[in-house]
């Protein structure tokens, strides 16, 4: 077993050690953004973040930037559902980390909801897919809003991120006595 404080050491240098080493088992990260990797002879196999898997829950791992990492040695993934090389995986994470940077900046509180500022206009022209993000505005808070989006979490945040920098939308806090189901 293998333990790391995440405000220590990041993320991305602890699975590269682990993934250079050849290690098989599951890495579980705990925290604000709560994590599984799957690695099996130095290669990810599986993912999940956030209620995501696969291509999906990779993108999320990008965020992790604080809390605790465990890797379990000798654990089998339950369904592999990548065959990603190593280089690759880190890549894409110092990719996903810098591309969700300016994100975070507007969108840094994940518990707060997205609702319509009185500027929206119902007559709004908006795309398929900016439909798909905003039709869930005003429902739940931003972390359910990814959890449940069947678009990929920074794409949803993308699509959203002209309405609030417009003015349209606004974030606030949960209503009160608000529990969204999980």
């Amino acid at each position: 077993m293998l333990h790391a404080d995440l405000t220590e050491f990041a993320f991305p240098a602890v699975l590269q050690m682990l993934l250079q080493g050849g290690c098989s088992g599951r890495v579980r990260v705990l925290g604000q953004r709560e994590a599984e990797v799957w690695l099996r002879q130095g290669q990810v196999v599986q993912a999940g973040a956030m209620g995501r898997t696969g291509p999906q829950a990779l993108e999320l791992l990008g965020l992790i930037n604080g809390g605790e990492l465990n890797f379990e040695p000798g654990m089998d993934a339950p369904a592999p559902d990548l065959n990603t090389g190593r280089d690759s995986v880190l890549r894409q994470l110092m990719v996903d980390a810098g591309a969700w940077e300016p994100l975070l900046a507007i969108f840094s509180d994940w518990s707060m909801w997205p609702r319509f500022t009185p500027r929206w206009n119902p007559q709004q022209p908006v795309t398929r897919r900016q439909y798909r993000a905003l039709s869930l505005v005003g429902t739940m808070s931003l972390e359910d809003m990814i959890r449940r989006s069947d678009l990929g979490a920074r794409e949803l945040l993308t699509l959203l991120e002209p309405f609030r920098q417009a003015g349209l939308i606004e974030l606030v806090a949960p209503p009160s006595g608000q529990v969204t189901p999980r």
